[in-house]
């Protein structure tokens, strides 16, 4: 008997001590997923605005700025005019948590920022390989070429030619992305907070789930007031002073960027009851209730807009 009960109180201890251990485990295994889920997050936006602006070859610095709907799909309104007075978008047009955002958004988490970010592909695609329908830019290289860059979705449409003016130009695909979070990830099936992406491809308007459990998105911007490609002043958007260099997104040469991430799963015995900063927008919660978060924040400069300034 004494036998016996010794056994069984080994086999209690035995049990609780794995029961705390697997429980041990699986809360290690979540907060893992989050820090995974938010460093990701952040790196994939980080590396998406280091590219904004980029386009090409083109001296940008001897063209307007235009601002076209970030939801249109017709090449003809994306923002690109080569006639004078030439035209080309902005490399990133922000919108904080409580201004109107873009139509083709349908399911953004309120009390969220979104962003637009422009550019071209950094490789260039050869002339006679680029598909029908998707917006491509082509730079010359050739003085004799007027005007000196074409936007169109087919081949027959972009004539401008290299170096040595003896050849066509190879163009480079412009991409248009809109980074926002979700309030769901599949929204027939879920309630999971996700970043997603709004990208034009093909002419059409692709909405893609990039990381989940990412519950909220914050920018600030940095506004290069005096031209020598440094950023002077961050605001959380335009100031709103007509006129004023800060109150236009073509003279954004930094941003940082605030990820708000969360568990996938609410761990056991779990308070939420700190305060999370996210930049100029300034605090979020105590939420008191058992999820577990934590904030990401990076600095990028804008390398385009910025280089072409100094």
């Amino acid at each position: 008997m004494i036998a016996m009960a010794v056994g069984l109180g080994l086999i209690a201890a035995v049990s609780a001590l794995f029961a705390a251990t697997s429980s041990g485990r699986a809360e290690l295994s979540r907060t893992g997923r989050m820090f995974e889920n938010g460093r990701y997050a952040q790196e994939l936006l980080a590396e998406d605005l280091k590219l904004a602006g980029y386009y090409g070859e083109l001296p940008l610095l001897v063209y307007g700025t235009t601002f076209p709907d970030p939801c249109t799909v017709d090449p003809a309104a994306l923002g690109w005019q080569a006639a004078p007075p030439a035209t080309v978008p902005p490399a990133l047009v922000g919108y904080r948590e409580g201004d109107a955002i873009p139509a083709c958004i349908a399911d953004r988490l309120a009390g969220t920022d979104v962003i637009v970010v422009r550019r071209v592909a950094t490789a260039t695609a050869p002339i006679g390989t680029i598909p029908a329908g998707t917006a491509y830019l082509q730079t010359s290289r050739c003085a004799d070429d007027v005007p000196p860059f074409a936007l169109a979705t087919s081949a027959a449409a972009l004539p401008l030619r290299g170096i040595g003016c003896d050849a066509i130009a190879d163009p480079r695909r412009f991409v248009v992305r809109i980074y926002y979070v979700a309030r769901c990830n599949v929204c027939s099936r879920d309630t999971t907070p996700t970043l997603k992406r709004i990208e034009l491809i093909g002419g059409q308007l692709v909405v893609t789930p990039l990381v989940e459990s990412i519950e909220n998105l914050r920018f600030d911007y940095g506004f290069d007031v005096d031209a020598d490609g440094v950023p002077d002043r961050y605001l959380r958007g335009r100031s709103g002073v007509a006129g004023a260099p800060d109150d236009d997104w073509g003279n954004v040469v930094a941003a940082r960027v605030h990820v708000l991430v969360r568990t996938a799963e609410i761990p056991t015995g779990t308070l939420d009851d700190s305060v999370h900063r996210l930049g100029l927008s300034g605090e979020l919660g105590p939420f008191n209730d058992g999820w577990k978060r934590t904030v990401f924040a990076a600095a990028v400069r804008l390398t385009n807009p910025a280089g072409r300034r100094e």
